[in-house]
């Protein structure tokens, strides 16, 4: 499931019963409660809450087809409602929903997006949801890597890490990222980088199959590769070993981890993933051109 914010985590808390429910349970209980406000009483002043709270309950439930139900609801947030806070959050919701796949010439439109947001919502860090449009932009701008967005994403990155009261997810995405950067741009900081990761899942510890979770791993073992020291090798195969076996894992990460994995190994470990990694669809071409030399390396061996 993805985070949900204070305001409607309150909420979920208050769906108690007897036996407790699980919190998968409440969040349905909730999302049934609100659609039934929502069907019965369309002109209540208060529907653009119930329409967020609504967007926001289905990104933490995360079943298929959730997010694009989050989607209308937080388009419909802009096209009918006035208040520059809700609209606000409604922008930096719609803009995190546009980041897996994003094609590159979206991205400054959703940029916009949580620049717009930050405008209304002020820039108190300490805020969940200013928090939540530095994280999103900087995974945008890292994403696009036009001149100067790697910097900027580190900056955010980096005021995220610094600020103590910003919302401990935001600050795990945040030691990713710049352990991440770290890694395209800085190779004398591997080290460094490494002990960002380890915070990182520190802090995700008890989400495992988050995908930022699942991507710490994945990060560090590259990282760990990267490096080479003596034991690094065996740490990483085990990091990805650990992100390859997660079930529902998520395909991007597992073909970077399959990938990773074939570079380290031998026949016919490494034979057999790349194999795997032919008959998946929508490879990244960095991943594409990575099994290739792979390959090419394997026929001299």
């Amino acid at each position: 499931m993805g985070i949900i914010s204070p305001i409607i985590s309150s909420a979920v808390d208050l769906e108690a019963d007897f036996p407790a429910p699980s919190e998968r349970e409440k969040i349905q209980k909730l999302i049934e409660k609100y659609r039934t406000i929502l069907r019965k009483y369309p002109g209540r002043p208060d529907i653009g809450e119930i329409k967020f709270g609504l967007a926001d309950l289905y990104v933490g439930r995360g079943d298929a087809g959730d997010y694009d139900k989050a989607k209308y609801f937080y388009e419909d947030i802009l096209k009918t409602c006035s208040s520059p806070f809700l609209r606000a959050r409604a922008f930096v919701g719609k803009a995190e929903l546009s980041v897996p796949g994003i094609k590159k010439e979206e991205i400054q439109d959703a940029i916009d997006m949580c620049a717009t947001a930050r405008k209304n919502l002020g820039d108190d860090i300490s805020d969940f949801f200013t928090a939540k449009t530095y994280i999103v932009e900087a995974d945008l701008r890292l994403v696009r890597n036009d001149k100067g967005d790697h910097g900027k994403a580190l900056k955010m990155h980096e005021k995220l890490i610094q600020e103590r009261k910003a919302n401990w997810y935001f600050r795990a995405r945040a030691l990713l990222g710049k352990a991440e950067l770290i890694l395209y741009h800085y190779p004398a900081k591997l080290t460094d980088a490494i002990g960002l990761c380890a915070r990182s899942s520190k802090l995700l510890k008890d989400r495992p199959a988050d995908y930022f979770s699942v991507k710490t791993k994945t990060i560090e073992s590259e990282l760990r590769i990267r490096r080479a020291k003596a034991e690094d090798f065996k740490a990483a195969e085990n990091l990805l070993k650990e992100v390859i076996r997660i079930p529902h894992a998520f395909a991007d990460l597992t073909a970077r981890a399959k990938t990773n994995l074939a570079e380290i190994s031998k026949h016919p470990l490494a034979s057999k993933l790349l194999k795997e990694l032919h008959q998946m669809e929508g490879l990244d071409p960095y991943l594409t051109d990575k099994i290739k030399q792979i390959e090419a390396g394997l026929k001299t061996k």
